[in-house]
């Protein structure tokens, strides 16, 4: 018992005096616990979605309506497009609103608005709603890459350093860029046929029905699995403790969870809340795999979700082959 109780002590005594590792401990629960407290505190939680172009034109039902959302939308199409979708249960313009025949929560809604506006002119719009395995599809395939591409790479090179495996490859003419090159290139491959392999079983099996080109998909898997993967070499650049490197990476990874549309959309989210979440590469792959799944969108319909993935690659690699310490 006494070499029980001593191995005990001497482990406390380790990891209390890994400051970076004690203090990632107390301090990062704290700030997530405030994070989900500002970004998820909805007193007045809404129930349905409206959206609208002009904003003169549901002002009179904004100050009669509660519990209802209101989303703008900058051009017609775009709302008209979310209606047929059921991602919104309606959509009014100056003296016309659209809403889908089939949507139970847009008949309802359409009755509470006619009531205030009976003036407005009727439009439906045909569509049916996205399946929520074909939503949810693309968030758990982004969900599994950025957790192997974070913490499979990450823990890796911090393992090496503390090994002294990187300390006997700095004798060797390898640059910094060619070593981190060489991690990335790597575990991409394993991230891209491992997502493709999951995502074939996982269409077979549910029917799922991809509207777009799966060449699209793949491009944007593979510049996806890089900037995470770039992201998990920037925290190990410099990372000593397999401990603060997971509080670092805890800090990438868990906005990402909740606010990458893996597990719910982010419509009508607050704009703050959507300016973060346009950060995370997550994000951008996970609305472009979205588009071309559900939408059938094309190259240069989600151009504006890939070149973000490529220049997170292309910093987060530059940095980190920058900052890069071998012992």
């Amino acid at each position: 018992m006494r070499a029980l109780w001593a191995l005990i002590h001497s482990r406390n005594l380790e990891f209390i005096r890994d400051r970076s590792a004690l203090g990632w401990s107390l301090f990062f629960p704290l700030i997530l616990i405030l994070a989900l407290g500002l970004i998820f505190d909805d007193e007045e939680k809404s129930i349905y979605q409206v959206g609208y172009i002009n904003a003169t034109s549901v002002s009179e039902i904004k100050q009669t309506l509660k519990h209802v959302e209101f989303i703008q939308y900058p051009d017609l199409a775009t709302a008209q497009h979310k209606v047929s979708r059921h991602l919104v249960d309606i959509v009014i313009d100056t003296d016309h609103y659209w809403v889908n025949a089939d949507s139970s929560r847009g008949y309802i809604i359409e009755q509470l608005v006619l009531t205030r506006v009976p003036t407005l002119q009727k439009q439906l719009i045909e569509g049916d709603a996205v399946r929520h395995i074909d939503w949810l599809l693309p968030g758990i395939i982004g969900m599994n890459m950025m957790f192997s591409a974070l913490y499979g790479v990450g823990y890796v090179i911090v393992r090496y350093r503390r090994t002294g495996v990187l300390k006997r490859m700095q004798v060797t003419p390898l640059a910094p860029w060619q070593f981190l090159l060489s991690q990335l290139l790597s575990r991409l491959f394993t991230l891209v046929v491992t997502s493709i392999i999951v995502f074939m079983v996982v269409c077979v099996i549910f029917s799922v029905n991809i509207v777009g080109n799966p060449l699209l998909l793949l491009l944007n898997i593979t510049l996806g699995g890089a900037a995470m993967l770039g992201i998990g070499l920037l925290v190990a650049s410099r990372a000593d403790s397999e401990e603060f490197s997971n509080g670092i990476l805890n800090i990438f990874s868990w906005p990402m969870m909740l606010l990458s549309g893996i597990w719910f959309s982010l419509e009508g989210a607050k704009p703050w809340v959507r300016t973060i979440a346009d950060l995370l590469p997550l994000t951008h792959m996970n609305d472009a795999n979205r588009a071309v799944i559900i939408d059938g969108a094309d190259f240069f319909a989600i151009f504006h979700h890939l070149w973000p993935l490529a220049l997170i690659t292309c910093v987060t690699l530059s940095l980190a082959s920058w900052r890069f310490k071998w012992n």
